[in-house]
């Protein structure tokens, strides 16, 4: 089964449509986080329950302090490991 890479872009779509991060707002910077973006703990929330959703993975704890990049990084590993 082949599994398609999360990226960043997808994240940065999922941060406008759920989060309310302004188009305006969105970054391919990796080292960036929710808090340079200026969303709260809310969209947090709200963003690790989509991907969770979404994706059908389950993001540990190391989630809460990622950067967009970790982020992306801890995406990818849950789809891999789901996909095994």
């Amino acid at each position: 089964m082949t599994v398609s890479a999360f990226t960043i872009n997808e994240l940065m779509e999922i941060l406008v449509v759920k989060a309310g991060l302004p188009r305006s707002a969105v970054t391919d910077d990796p080292s960036a986080t929710l808090s340079d973006v200026d969303l709260d703990s809310l969209a947090h929330l709200q963003v690790r329950a989509e991907i969770e959703d979404r994706y059908g993975i389950e993001l540990g704890e190391e989630y809460a302090n990622a950067n967009f990049g970790e982020l992306v990084r801890l995406v990818n590993e849950g789809l891999s490991e789901h996909a095994r």
